[in-house]
């Protein structure tokens, strides 16, 4: 602290230095190599490997960095897939299945990131995505958003919003942490079953505000669609596949919500944000891929443990859909 005479007042003033405050920007970090563990339903023997670009994108397998990318999938961890064999990730093998069956050499990335928003991925879009002028970016992002803003009050509030304040000290102790112990989160996650399941429980806040729930979603999928669009960037919108009632009691049995809670987040809310990505595709005759309703509800497909993460044969199954989508939707545009 500093005491200094101001010459014009003549009185002491109390000099500070202020808050330092960052946006807060998550993403896979670019050129890494991270083991993760498989899902138990897949019976796998060793952890799966998640590699990444320059960019921070996820990698296929034998895949390089480049900046020639055509498509990119965007959201948050059923996109990112990291519990999954790097060769069964559905934005790696849904753009691989359209290649042969167009005889095409379409190059796609993952930028899926675990616990991300459409808020965060707003932000992933502007800071490093638009730069790289991709033809298509297919977003998934609902679930995890009427969940968040079912506890929280908005994107703004909360763990997950993006300006956060830095105290020096704080600030220290977690480079330190990432000198010391790289990638200690993502080795210690996979042993950890609820996540962040703090931004979830013990709140104020309640599923069935659906007007606020709705209307911050929606918001935020403008922003999407308006920043593709001004960038000249083609959006594709897609549903997330879920198997309602395994959502259901995960919900209750990590005391997120009560029963009455957990079926109105299913049965409503759900319904409800299906409704405005409908709404949005027609309005701006954007393409919808509707996997809630175009893959049949098969608890193979899906970790029993949330209802929402695709297995290996899940990611296998969704690939189907997209490449066959993508194949007509790319003869149309011909047209």
């Amino acid at each position: 602290m500093l005491i200094i005479i101001d010459p014009l007042v003549g009185v002491f003033i109390e000099e500070n230095e202020g808050e330092t405050r960052n946006i807060s920007f998550k993403e896979n970090k670019p050129n890494s190599v991270i083991k993760v563990a498989p899902y138990k339903k897949d019976k796998l023997n060793e952890p799966v490997v998640k590699r990444t670009d320059k960019h921070g994108f996820i990698l296929g397998p034998g895949e390089k960095s480049t900046d020639k990318i055509d498509f990119i999938f965007l959201g948050s961890s059923t996109v990112e897939n990291e519990n999954v064999r790097e060769n069964k990730r559905y934005p790696y093998l849904s753009i691989e299945n359209l290649n042969q069956k167009l005889q095409t050499n379409y190059i796609s990335r993952n930028a899926g990131v675990g616990g991300n928003l459409i808020s965060n991925s707003n932000l992933s879009l502007t800071v490093k995505i638009v730069d790289l002028n991709p033809k298509y970016i297919v977003l998934s992002s609902s679930l995890i958003d009427i969940l968040y803003l079912s506890k929280n009050e908005s994107y703004w509030t909360g763990s997950k919003k993006l300006v956060e304040s830095s105290k020096p000290g704080i600030s220290l102790l977690k480079s330190l942490k990432e000198l010391l112990f790289p990638n200690l989160w993502l080795q210690a996650r996979k042993f950890i079953a609820s996540g962040d399941i703090s931004d979830f429980q013990g709140s104020q806040f309640s599923p069935k505000d659906k007007h606020r729930i709705l209307s911050h979603y929606e918001k935020q999928l403008d922003v999407f669609i308006n920043t593709c669009q001004i960038y000249n960037i083609k959006p594709i919108l897609m549903t997330d596949y879920y198997i309602p009632e395994l959502i259901r009691n995960n919900l209750i049995r990590k005391k997120i919500f009560n029963s009455e809670e957990a079926n109105y987040y299913v049965q409503t809310l759900i319904p409800s944000i299906n409704n405005i990505i409908e709404t949005k595709s027609r309005l701006h005759k954007i393409p919808l891929i509707r996997l809630n309703e175009l893959v049949e509800k098969n608890e193979l497909y899906i970790n029993s443990e949330d209802g929402v993460h695709l297995t290996n044969l899940g990611n296998e199954k969704v690939s189907k859909i997209i490449s066959t989508f993508l194949v007509q939707h790319l003869a149309y545009e011909k047209n």
